[in-house]
C-alpha cells in the first residue's frame, strides 16, 4: 500500500509546492530561431532532461522564427499563463527593444514577460566567405570604405546582438555596409556558404565547422579575451578599442504566470544547470552556462540595457540601419 501510495502522488511531489495541481497539458518551449543552431539544440537538451519529470507529461519544442524573436515572444503572452509556456529569449533583445529609435516594438519586453533564468552566453565570432579579397578586419574595412554598400552583413532580428554588432561595426569602422535579415544563425551562415552573402557575427559553435573546414573565414572575435579554441583570431577589439558583445540567452514567461509557477521552473531548470555533467557538456559546446534567479536575470538584462543603451546613442543606430 505504501508503494501504491508513493506512486500515485510522486507527480505531486515534483511538482513541490509550486502549485496545489499537477500540470494539466504539455508543456510548449518555444524556440525564437530556425531549427539546427546552437539555441535549438540548448532547448532541446533542456526538454529531454526535463520531461521525465514533469508527471507524465512532455516538454514539447517549438520553433516560431522570425520578426526579431518576437513571433516567439508574442506566443508566450498570447498563452494562458497557466505555467505551461516557456520562450527561450535573447538578452539582448529583452535589454534593447524599448531604447532603440526607430522600433515600436509588438509588445512591451519589461511588462509583458517575466524574465526567468538566464541560460548561457556564447562568444561571437564575424566570418566572412574564404574567397573574399580582405583577409583580416583591417582588410575588410579598408575594402569596405573602397566599396561603400557593396558588402552585405547578415542579422537575425532588429534590435537583437548580430544586428548591434553589425551596426555598431559599421559606426566604429567608418563604413556602410547592406543589413540582411535573416531567421536564424544557420540560415545566415548557409548564405554565405552559397556565396550570396559577406558577413555575419556567428555563434562560435554553429561557424566552427565550416572554419576548420576552411568553408569560412574567422575575421574578429568579438570577446573580450582571444578564445583558446582559436587562439590565433583576433579580437574585433584590437582594430576597434573597447569593442565586444557575446550574446545571451535566458528564459522567459508571461508576466501574469502565478509566482508558484516561476518558483517551480527556475527551481527544475537550476536543478538542470547545476549538473556537473550538463555543465562539461556546455562548455565542450563552447557555452558558458550562467543561470540563478529570476531577479539576477533581470539584473542582467538592465546591465545590458544600459551598455547597448550607451552604444545605440553614440553610434546613432536605429532600426532599419
Amino acid at each position: 500500500m505504501r508503494r501504491r501510495h508513493l506512486a500515485l502522488t510522486l507527480p505531486a511531489l515534483l511538482l513541490g509546492r509550486a502549485q496545489a495541481q499537477t500540470l494539466t497539458k504539455d508543456v510548449r518551449l518555444i524556440v525564437p530561431y530556425a531549427p539546427g543552431g546552437t539555441t535549438d539544440q540548448l532547448c532541446r537538451m533542456l526538454a529531454e532532461a526535463l520531461g521525465p519529470r514533469l508527471g507524465g507529461r512532455s516538454m514539447v519544442v517549438e520553433n516560431r522564427s522570425g520578426g526579431g524573436t518576437f513571433i516567439a515572444m508574442q506566443a508566450v503572452v498570447t498563452a494562458p499563463a497557466d505555467g505551461h509556456t516557456l520562450s527561450l529569449a535573447s538578452t539582448a533583445t529583452l535589454a534593447t527593444a524599448s531604447v532603440l529609435p526607430g522600433f515600436t516594438p509588438p509588445i512591451d519586453t519589461d511588462q509583458a514577460l517575466l524574465p526567468l533564468t538566464s541560460l548561457i552566453r556564447v562568444p561571437m565570432v564575424l566570418v566572412g566567405r574564404p574567397d573574399a579579397p580582405y583577409r583580416t578586419l583591417p582588410e575588410l574595412i579598408a575594402h569596405a570604405r573602397a566599396n561603400p554598400g557593396k558588402l552585405n552583413i547578415g542579422n537575425s532580428g532588429q534590435g537583437g546582438q548580430t544586428h548591434l554588432l553589425a551596426a555598431r561595426l559599421m559606426h566604429e569602422a567608418g563604413v556602410t555596409m547592406e543589413h540582411i535579415q535573416y531567421r536564424g544563425g544557420t540560415p545566415a551562415l548557409l548564405d554565405i556558404l552559397s556565396g550570396n552573402a559577406d558577413l555575419y557575427f556567428s555563434l562560435l559553435p554553429e561557424s566552427l565547422p565550416f572554419i576548420r573546414d576552411n568553408r569560412l573565414r574567422p575575421l574578429a572575435f568579438a570577446s573580450t579575451e582571444r578564445n583558446p579554441t582559436l587562439p590565433e583570431v583576433p579580437l574585433v577589439a584590437e582594430t576597434l578599442p573597447g569593442f565586444s558583445g557575446d550574446v545571451g540567452y535566458g528564459l522567459v514567461m508571461h508576466a501574469a504566470t502565478p509566482p508558484e509557477w516561476v518558483a517551480f521552473w527556475n527551481t527544475e531548470v537550476n536543478r538542470w544547470m547545476n549538473r556537473p555533467e550538463v555543465r562539461e557538456r556546455m562548455e565542450k559546446l563552447l557555452w558558458l552556462p550562467k543561470n540563478g534567479t529570476t531577479a539576477a536575470y533581470r539584473a542582467e538584462i538592465l546591465d545590458d540595457r544600459r551598455v547597448w543603451g550607451g552604444v545605440i546613442q553614440a553610434a546613432g543606430i536605429r532600426a532599419g540601419t
